[in-house]
């Protein structure tokens, strides 16, 4: 394997590290090195390609960046996915679009218990320290399984029997299953949108060492009375998220 010197006419060579990089993504697309697999040590890279070793890490580092590769300390460069991550985009006009995220991915619960609420969390909701709310804890994926984020989500105490009604495996968002059961619509969400670094239970999920940088999203829900439904805590990968709102201005 060489790095590739003819260019299509017309166009510049591309920087050499990606050049690198394009082959070496080629190669594991091809099963070549199999997910499981280590790729060349940086020091045979250098020796087959010709290259500085300066060179060999950027184009190591732009396919771990993509999701394709782990490069641990004394072990290697580990190759565990055949195809990069894919940015999830979620766009929102209106309170269906919110819907739709929930329709076009899963949420896969762990629990769903009544639960006191920490000091934050009833801040969130209006609600007191302590009180117990119906605490529904889960990871959102996309249908191919990759993970979104984890979903922490609190029921007010008088739809606490909706439990009865989520399955494991959730396609719908849990207030549509409040609005099913109680016949109590969803008149506004009001949705607080912050960054910060990942909580440290949370990276892991995303293959990721330390705390990286994250998006956190509360929304709450609130009947035509403006009283609160239920109250949502999440967190993106800030990397592999992107949030798009569309606002249409109004007649004056």
């Amino acid at each position: 394997m060489a790095p590739r010197d003819t260019p299509p006419a017309g166009r510049p060579k591309a920087p050499l590290y990606q050049r690198i990089e394009t082959q070496l993504r080629e190669a594991i697309a091809e099963g070549r090195y199999p997910v499981g697999s280590l790729l060349p040590t940086e020091a045979e890279l250098c020796e087959r390609l010709r290259v500085s070793r300066h060179t060999v890490r950027e184009a190591l580092r732009r396919l771990k960046d993509a999701g394709l590769v782990e490069r641990r300390q004394g072990a290697g460069t580990l190759v565990i996915a055949r195809e990069p991550d894919r940015v999830f985009v979620q766009t929102v006009r209106d309170i269906s679009g919110l819907f739709q995220f929930a329709a076009d991915t899963v949420l896969v619960l762990d629990s769903v218990q009544p639960s006191p609420l920490s000091e934050e969390e009833a801040a969130a909701c209006g609600a007191r320290t302590g009180e117990r709310w119906l605490r529904c804890q889960g990871v959102r994926r996309t249908r191919e399984g990759r993970p979104i984020g984890p979903v922490t989500a609190l029921v007010a105490p008088r739809f606490a029997a909706v439990s009865a009604l989520l399955p494991e495996t959730l396609t719908a968002p849990i207030y549509s299953y409040i609005e099913k059961r109680f016949g109590v619509p969803v008149a506004e969400v009001v949705q607080e949108i912050s960054a910060g670094l990942l909580p440290a239970a949370v990276a892991p999920l995303f293959g990721k060492k330390g705390r990286p940088v994250g998006m956190r999203f509360v929304r709450r829900y609130l009947d035509a009375a403006g009283e609160v439904m239920l109250v949502s805590f999440n967190w993106h990968l800030a990397e592999r998220f992107t949030y798009v709102t569309r606002l249409r201005r109004g007649e004056a």
